[in-house]
């Protein structure tokens, strides 16, 4: 998918969002607006500690809208598959909110894979859980779980478990770590870990640098370890 093409998608979402979502008429009276969004550019695309853009540079851009506990996002980016795909949408609808010191978020992703080859199941989805919770004034923890009764071509049953520590380290540097496994009926199991530095340049700019490595360097150049820059636009 070219960067024009994605433009035009995140444009008809966000628009469609801005449609339905009451804070269009109520604006003017000062009340925040619940659309943001963000839109950037990665060295290579990633999902569950795997290259998913063939080693090559992708476009990503996401609109959500927030109006209160409840949300929507739509998410595309640039990626390949060996059946032909060019890029990824997800569209997902969660709740998020606060139980004593824990933060909770729950979410159902639908996931499709464009431009695929006829026949492929490049459509499916996945319901999600985080929780987390800052445990210090400079570190944090999050634990997710994620779980798709019919994954992505032939793959039936998949889950992926993570486990996530982040540390402050200035007001405007974060460094993170993050340990998953994944569990698939019918595909490839494997451990998968990152760890990175994100830095806001500026309240609406940032930048990550992270390494992504798994045990599975013998299933193909999308297990192996890679180095990921990405920056990234936030409104």
């Amino acid at each position: 998918m070219k960067l024009a093409q994605l433009s035009s998608v995140l444009a008809l979402v966000a628009g469609s969002l801005l449609a339905v979502s009451p804070a269009a008429a109520t604006a003017s009276a000062g009340e925040p607006d619940p659309i943001t969004g963000q839109i950037g550019i990665a060295s290579e695309y990633t999902g569950k500690g795997l290259g998913k853009s063939n080693e090559d540079p992708a476009a990503f851009g996401s609109v959500r809208w927030q109006p209160n506990a409840f949300y929507v996002n739509a998410f595309i980016s640039e990626a390949t598959s060996s059946r032909g795909a060019d890029s990824e949408f997800i569209l997902s609808a969660g709740y998020e909110r606060e139980l004593g010191d824990w933060d909770v978020d729950f979410v159902v992703m639908h996931r499709q894979m464009l431009n695929e080859t006829n026949g492929v199941d490049s459509s499916y989805v996945e319901v999600q859980g985080d929780i987390s919770r800052a445990l210090t004034s400079r570190v944090s923890a999050r634990f997710r779980v994620n779980y798709s009764a019919d994954g992505y071509g032939a793959t039936e049953e998949a889950w992926w478990t993570e486990a996530q520590a982040t540390f402050k380290l200035t007001s405007n540097d974060k460094l993170s770590v993050a340990y998953g496994l994944r569990r698939l009926d019918g595909g490839n199991d494997y451990d998968a870990w990152n760890v990175g530095v994100k830095h806001k340049f500026t309240p609406a700019i940032s930048g990550d640098l992270r390494w992504y490595d798994t045990d599975s360097h013998e299933l193909g150049s999308r297990y192996d370890g890679r180095l990921v820059a990405s920056i990234s636009y936030s409104f």
